[in-house]
């Protein structure tokens, strides 16, 4: 139980930091202060392969749909991937160790 707690607050973890990293891979805005409140300083990484988000009605344009892509290629793509990876591996580890979440008593 203890351990399934964990992982929950790793991934909101994850999920809150990576939100960051990745408003820093936009092509707008003001930036990402990494380091608020200690560092009033934004920063943007050197390459900018995420488009921003129109926001408001914007949204709902060709603009809009051009972002849908953007964020398709960069974000849901990878995160996918890593995720089809993660549950493969966890796979092959249970079959090859006899270990399972499902066999252990609760």
């Amino acid at each position: 139980m203890l351990l399934r707690v964990s992982i929950f607050w790793l991934y909101l973890f994850l999920a809150s930091a990576s939100h960051g990293v990745l408003d820093a891979f936009t092509n707008g805005g003001l930036g990402v202060a990494f380091f608020s409140p200690f560092d009033a300083t934004r920063y943007f990484f050197p390459c900018h392969p995420i488009e921003v988000s129109p926001i408001g009605a914007a949204f709902f344009s060709e603009r809009g749909l051009s972002v849908l892509q953007s964020e398709f290629v960069w974000v849901w793509l990878p995160s996918i991937v890593f995720a089809i990876l993660a549950f493969a591996i966890r796979r092959l580890f249970e079959r090859s160790t006899g270990l399972s979440d499902r066999s252990s008593n609760r």
